[in-house]
């Protein structure tokens, strides 16, 4: 786990941002805890809630330990209050992360970079307050061999059912809290009722100020893809996400060897969103 922050923030903006259809329950040991996941996630695949979470307060830090080792799902943990939001894997939450991550060393194979870059996957970060584990994450191999540095440079969030408040403050997080050392992060929010899909490429907007403590991540680029309905084709709004080299690696890229932007175009992001409709079991 590794450490850092730029300015203090809990996380309680985060487990507020959660639909409020989300019941908190007691920690009482890892197999209560097992049956209440169980009962949550069998909620969520009825339609009885929103989202995929299972939250818990009274998680002391060996409590926490605990369930880190024994693999309950992704983990957002707060400290100070002592509350955990557990993420239940849904297919189309992992479908969207494991495809997006796989273009990511595509496109770093086709340039030649593949061994220079360091995927750090779903490490847990943390904080004075907050354990927080991303859905996937870069940066520099040389970093983390010659620096005490363990931040990736690039995260990725994807969010199954949930609120937009949550999804940017996600962003947010790991942008404003990691020293300046995450540089983008690209949001994947897919909308269970509709299917719809929304890719964002964030950084960071203003620096804070005692007039603005919090000031809002920036989207730079957003690619809406729109789910086909009643047989027509699947609608898109939007650009490329173009993830500048510089940001993934901290050096200019050689153009004379091949290297540019990671770019992740509209056709290769609507064939993620359609495997995901798949998962769902909607057809695009």
């Amino acid at each position: 786990m590794n450490h850092g922050g730029e300015q203090e923030e809990t996380g309680e903006v985060a487990l507020a941002a959660l639909s409020l259809d989300t019941s908190e329950s007691r920690y009482l040991g890892l197999d209560d805890a097992r049956i209440v996941c169980g009962r949550e996630y069998d909620r969520f695949l009825a339609g009885h809630k929103d989202n995929p979470y299972a939250i818990f307060t009274h998680v002391s830090e060996s409590d926490f330990d605990k369930l880190d080792s024994a693999g309950f799902g992704r983990f957002d943990y707060n400290t100070l209050t002592q509350k955990l939001a557990i993420t239940m894997p849904t297919a189309p939450h992992e479908e969207a992360g494991t495809r997006f991550s796989g273009l990511v060393i595509l496109k770093a194979q086709e340039m030649g970079v593949w061994r220079l870059l360091s995927s750090r996957g779903t490490t847990t970060i943390e904080t004075r307050n907050r354990r927080k584990e991303p859905d996937g994450s870069w940066g520099p191999r040389q970093r983390y061999s010659e620096t005490d540095i363990k931040w990736p440079t690039v995260v990725l969030e994807v969010a199954f059912s949930e609120s937009r408040e949550k999804v940017k403050d996600d962003a947010w997080w790991w942008l404003y809290q990691s020293n300046r050392a995450v540089l983008k992060v690209i949001t994947i929010d897919i909308k269970r009722v509709s299917g719809n899909v929304y890719v964002t490429l964030w950084e960071r907007g203003a620096a804070p100020s005692r007039q603005n403590p919090r000031p809002e991540a920036r989207a730079l680029s957003t690619l809406n893809i729109f789910r086909g309905q009643h047989g027509n084709p699947a609608r898109l709004e939007g650009m490329d996400i173009a993830l500048p080299f510089k940001d993934m690696l901290l050096r200019d890229p050689d153009p004379s060897y091949g290297e540019g932007d990671f770019i992740f175009s509209p056709a290769e992001l609507l064939e993620i969103a359609e495997n995901v409709w798949a998962d769902m079991g909607l057809a695009s």
